[in-house]
């Protein structure tokens, strides 16, 4: 193929991929719910399950776990609580306010550990509805391409953030469900960035919005933590008060 046609096929591949990412970016988002569920619906919540652990010695640990949070739409953030209980330990909470990422176990602040705090902050960034949130995020979003996953058709998409993050998002050809995300987290004082992949499964409708029962998350490959909800809710009472250090 001659310089010239490659100069030609460049941009009607780009504009063709560029095209084939918005129709899938809308067939996810009508497979959600739509914007109205996301923008409207998705403001605030709280779920609660059963978390399990997987440790490098090959034990788990099983306990407790809800996560709060509450999206600010005028900042284009999301304030972000996890409180942790397992059985002969403090419960320990991690929370984002707006700022800063702080913790506590049994209501007396810690120092978190590097790689808590690391991937805490991915998470607030990388996670699947930060796909259906695009628009809002200023995210830019390419077409990579389909392939099989576990023997689904999966269609690939790159989403980067305004700050130059970047993740990769696993969508079913058939549902438009997401089915997993795979993003990089750097540790301080770590050789190399950590491989994240979080895996999305039980797909139900809560308050006309669908939402993954099941979260299975890897690091490098390797399975280290399962949660499983039993009550999610939408639209509940929920302050930015909550989300301030104790003694604030």
């Amino acid at each position: 193929m001659g310089l010239a046609a490659l100069l030609v096929l460049g941009p009607i591949l780009s504009v063709a991929q560029e095209k084939r990412a918005m129709e899938i970016l809308q067939r996810t988002l009508a497979a959600y719910g739509g914007e109205a569920s996301i923008y409207l619906l998705r403001q605030k919540g709280q779920l609660r399950g059963f978390v399990k652990v997987y440790l490098e010695d090959g034990s788990t640990r099983e306990g407790e776990i809800t996560i709060r949070f509450l999206h600010r739409l005028e900042k284009q953030d999301e304030l972000r609580q996890i409180e942790l209980r397992f059985p002969n330990a403090p419960t320990l909470v991690i929370t984002y306010d707006g700022e800063r990422v702080w913790g506590t176990e049994n209501g007396a602040p810690i120092v978190l550990r590097l790689r808590t705090e690391a991937a805490f902050r991915a998470e607030l960034k990388h996670n699947y509805e930060t796909l259906l949130r695009y628009r809002e995020y200023k995210a830019e979003v390419k077409y990579v391409g389909r392939e099989k996953r576990s023997g689904i058709d999966v269609e690939v998409l790159d989403l980067t953030l305004p700050d130059g993050s970047t993740a990769r998002y696993f969508i079913s050809a058939r549902t438009f469900r997401i089915l997993h995300i795979e993003y990089d987290v750097a540790v301080p004082r770590a050789s190399k960035p950590i491989r994240f992949r979080d895996s999305f499964y039980d797909f139900r409708v809560v308050q006309t919005t669908l939402v993954p029962y099941r979260i299975e998350r890897y690091e490098d490959g390797r399975l280290v933590q399962e949660i499983r909800f039993t009550e999610i809710a939408y639209g509940v009472q929920i302050e930015e008060a909550q989300f301030r250090p104790p003694g604030s």
